[in-house]
């Protein structure tokens, strides 16, 4: 193609045909301009074709991720349900009659505290990378961003609650023996100890405080598997 296309440029400037010449001249610019415009659509289609591709493996991750995720969320949900179990059996041990010793044991196991797991890999694959501008439904990116903002906010509560609320201050209640439980001689707790009304709302008040953090991350836990259930939807409807 190109070597006739000298022979012709050839033929016409030994002709001295100027006027020839030009026009085919400018015919041979716009071909090589429509060729140059072709070859660039073609590039735009492959490498569009490719970010779809993309777009949808690391869709599939996400979902993947968040399949995890309510997992994780139902796990403390679960480990919430048992505390406030827990909490509710310690109150029939207040009483006087009640067994102490069962209460210490209560008490204890309430003292202990679940660490809130958050499975971001992808999502944080995506934002280092970029990737996350290949999801072309504006709607649904928003969506995976204001999730994660909502995933971040939720363990940052639960981890400030087990840092404050049980590490300092639930959990020295116990250890320091908050109760006022008396021992025997060989350190075991008297199963009769007499609390008197003082001990009682002690106790009570701090069943209390135990019940409102299992409460409040119960209920964070349950907001957040809704959002992950829905936003699992999303992907889902999109991704078909």
């Amino acid at each position: 193609m190109v070597s006739a296309l000298r022979k012709i440029r050839k033929k016409l400037l030994e002709q001295n045909r100027a006027q020839r010449y030009f026009f085919y001249a400018i015919g041979e610019i716009v071909l090589v301009v429509i060729g140059i415009l072709i070859a660039l659509q073609i590039n735009t289609w492959n490498k569009e074709k490719q970010n779809r591709v993309h777009e949808k493996t690391i869709l599939k991750n996400l979902k993947e991720d968040l399949e995890i995720q309510k997992e994780l969320l139902q796990e403390q949900i679960d480990y919430e349900l048992v505390v406030i179990a827990q909490i509710d059996s310690a109150k029939t041990f207040v009483p006087d009659e009640g067994d102490k010793s069962i209460l210490k044991r209560i008490f204890s196991d309430l003292a202990g505290r679940h660490t809130f797991k958050a499975n971001r890999a992808t999502f944080n694959n995506m934002i280092s990378s970029g990737s996350i501008n290949l999801i072309i439904n504006e709607d649904l990116q928003n969506n995976i961003i204001r999730y994660f903002q909502r995933l971040d906010y939720v363990e940052s509560v639960v981890n400030n609650n087990n840092l404050y609320m049980m590490d300092a201050n639930f959990g020295l209640f116990v250890a320091n023996n908050g109760l006022g439980l008396e021992v025997d001689d060989n350190n075991k707790v008297l199963a009769k100890t007499k609390f008197n009304d003082k001990h009682k709302a002690t106790v009570f008040a701090q069943l209390e405080y135990r019940f409102n953090s299992s409460e409040s991350i119960k209920n964070l836990s349950e907001m957040l598997l809704e959002l992950t259930n829905g936003l699992i939807q999303n992907i889902e409807q999109y991704l078909n």
